[in-house]
């Protein structure tokens, strides 16, 4: 089971303008899991213990389109 294909929906179903259409999904996609399992399995190990809203963000960011 795989919550990419619900990623793809939520991406293509974003406000126009609002999502780079020159950005992959699923890298995106991948980008997004690599963060929430080094949060949910390195967090104890490491110093910088950054809110959840600061990755939000961050993946927000990631996501606009330039200028």
């Amino acid at each position: 089971m795989s919550a990419r294909p619900q990623f793809r929906d939520i991406v293509r179903a974003a406000p126009p303008g609002s999502v780079d259409p020159a950005l992959d999904p699923d890298d995106v996609f991948d980008m997004l899991l690599g963060a929430i399992l080094t949060r949910t399995l390195l967090l104890s190990t490491t110093a910088r213990n950054r809110p959840v809203e600061r990755t939000v963000e961050m993946i927000l960011r990631l996501l606009r389109p330039l200028g």
